[in-house]
Order: C-alpha cells, then sequence, then structure tokens
C-alpha cells in the first residue's frame, strides 16, 4: 500500500473530532493537486452502469485540477448525455467547439484551443458530439482523431466516457487513459462490480493507474460499503451524497458542502501520480503521442511565455479561496 493509499483510507477517522487533521489533509491533497508533471496525462472516466454521477464526478474534478493547476486542463465529453461532464463542469450552453483544421495541425497551445469553449474555472472544453445530434456514447476513434494531435499542449486531458459495456469497448477507453477511473454507485454490489473490472483494466499492455470512486447518490450513508475488492493498489475514494447536486442545473463547488469539496480534492489527488519528477513550475508538459512538431513551428517545449498565457487566458496564481473555505 502506498503512503497515499493509507492517507487516503485512514483520513475518515483522522477527520472526527480533529480540525487539525482536516487542515492537513486539505494542505497534503492540495499540495498533490498542484505538484507540476513532466508529462501530459489522461484521465477517463467510465461507468459500468448508468446512474454513478460519473459525469457529475468527472465534471467537477476536472473544474477543481483546472482552477488549482499552472498548466493547462482540457474535458472531453465522449458520453453525449444530457448532462455530460462539460455541462456539469459549467461550460456555456450552445458553446460547443466545431472541428478545427488548426487544431488537427497544432504546432502551438494557441491552436490547441482554438475554438474551444472556456469554463469559469479555466478549463477547455471539447464535446465529441458539438452538434447533440446522438445519444450514443462516442466511439473511441472519435476520441483519438480529434484529441492526439492536441494532447500534448495539456498538463491534463479528463475525459467523461460515459457507459461502456466492458465486453466491448473498454479496451479502447483504456488505451486513451493513463489513468482510470471507475465510478460505480456507493452500495456493495456496484461496489464489487467496480472492483471486478480492475484485474482487466490492469492486465491492459499500458498498465494503467486504476482508481474506484463510490458516490452515494442515493443517500445510502451507513449502508456504503467499507471495503471494496483485495487489491492495494487500488485507491477507493467515497463521494457523499449531497442535496445541492440533485437540482437541475450546475452547481459551483462554494454550493457543495465542505464533506463533498473534501472528496473531491482527494480523489482529485488519487488521480495524480505521487512518484512525478519535479519539474519547474510553469514547464509546459511533454506530449502524448501525437504529431510531432515541424523544424520551423516551435513545440511544446519552444513556446514562447506570452503564447501560454494567451492560451490560458487568467492568472497562473494558485487559487486558495475555496480551500480556505473547506478549512473552516
Amino acid at each position: 500500500m502506498s503512503a497515499f493509499d493509507a492517507f487516503v483510507r485512514s483520513a475518515p477517522l483522522a477527520l472526527l473530532g480533529s480540525v487539525s487533521a482536516r487542515v492537513h489533509e486539505v494542505t497534503t491533497v492540495d499540495e498533490i493537486v498542484r505538484r507540476p508533471l513532466p508529462v501530459s496525462r489522461r484521465i477517463g472516466f467510465v461507468q459500468a452502469r448508468g446512474g454513478a454521477g460519473a459525469s457529475a464526478t468527472a465534471g467537477y474534478v476536472a473544474a477543481l485540477l483546472a482552477r488549482r493547476r499552472p498548466g493547462l486542463v482540457l474535458g472531453v465529453d465522449a458520453s453525449r448525455g444530457p448532462r455530460g461532464m462539460l455541462w456539469q463542469a459549467g461550460a456555456p450552453v450552445g458553446s460547443s467547439a466545431a472541428p478545427s483544421s488548426r487544431r488537427r495541425t497544432a504546432h502551438r497551445s494557441v491552436d490547441a484551443v482554438d475554438g474551444l469553449p472556456r469554463t469559469p474555472s479555466g478549463l477547455y472544453a471539447l464535446s465529441l458530439d458539438p452538434r447533440g445530434e446522438s445519444r450514443a456514447v462516442a466511439a473511441a476513434a472519435g476520441w483519438f482523431d480529434e484529441v492526439t494531435p492536441i494532447s500534448r499542449f495539456f498538463d491534463l486531458v479528463v475525459t467523461d466516457w460515459g457507459v461502456r459495456d466492458w465486453r466491448a469497448d473498454l479496451t479502447d477507453v483504456v488505451s486513451a487513459s493513463r489513468t482510470v477511473c471507475i465510478v460505480a454507485r456507493a452500495d456493495r454490489h456496484a461496489a464489487e462490480e467496480a472492483a471486478a473490472l480492475v484485474p482487466a483494466i490492469k492486465d491492459h499492455p499500458d498498465r494503467p493507474d486504476v482508481v474506484i470512486a463510490l458516490v452515494d447518490v442515493g443517500d445510502a450513508g451507513r449502508a456504503a460499503p467499507v471495503t471494496v475488492g483485495d487489491d492495494p493498489t487500488v485507491p477507493v475514494v467515497r463521494v457523499p451524497y449531497d442535496a445541492a447536486r440533485s437540482g437541475g442545473r450546475p452547481v459551483s463547488s462554494a454550493a457543495l458542502g465542505t464533506r463533498t469539496r473534501i472528496a473531491y480534492a482527494r480523489l482529485a489527488a488519487a488521480l495524480l501520480p505521487l512518484d512525478a519528477p519535479s519539474v519547474p513550475r510553469g514547464a509546459p508538459p511533454v506530449g502524448d503521442p501525437g504529431p510531432a512538431p515541424s523544424a520551423a513551428a516551435p513545440g511544446p517545449s519552444e513556446r514562447r511565455p506570452s503564447e501560454r498565457r494567451q492560451a490560458r487566458g487568467r492568472d497562473a496564481r494558485p487559487a486558495i479561496a475555496d480551500d480556505q473555505e473547506a478549512r473552516r
């Protein structure tokens, strides 16, 4: 069991009656969330059955990462649901990006974000069904066509894959993800079903990391399972029931309860590597597989600071207001 796994499993006990423990948890998790990465990282959220809250979870986590990290973060909606992760993250209604030849031949970060709308948190939004013409989940081929040319310019690429049949297309999801987050309802049957998918995912040739998120969408409370699976390398993060999420419109993180915000921060930290080599803050990530920059155009490591600021479009200083609120 890694140090972080042990920390996550013991945190609920530490929080009982201990304000200092909560402050320590928020500080530790925040340090992991803000830590620079040497390479671009792809995170995929997937659920075996609908109604597990995967889109809301992916949207809140992606928004949190975009708000707190200095690099660019891309959110990709491949679920094609009416309330996908981009809607949950606060993307403007009707602002889906049209196909862009500039993105497909991107040589700079400003090319990679061409036409992409942004949420208030700074998350760049890419829908694989921009016109809302299909209710079926997007094919993995569409993800590779749209994301591969630009992924290297983003610190993180977070994808909501929706409901996927493990017997059919889960392999494609794993191929597109360095970390796979299996989202399930916080009840015994759903949790065991999620744990049963872990061996198949970890046996994939790419050897992705796996995290399980148990979301209490039905206010199971104390009935939620305490232990899940027997693999100590797979963090299990529980997201509590929050009535604020049951409305018909996106909810900002400030409107969520403190326990919910801490749970999302804990999940965000679990999705990031613990052993990432130290890199200078503000250094661009090294890309996922994609078209190599031409000799005449600057690659990711050659981008000028002004270009990165233009693509980021916001102050790169850490946002700490939500952290301070969580510590109260």
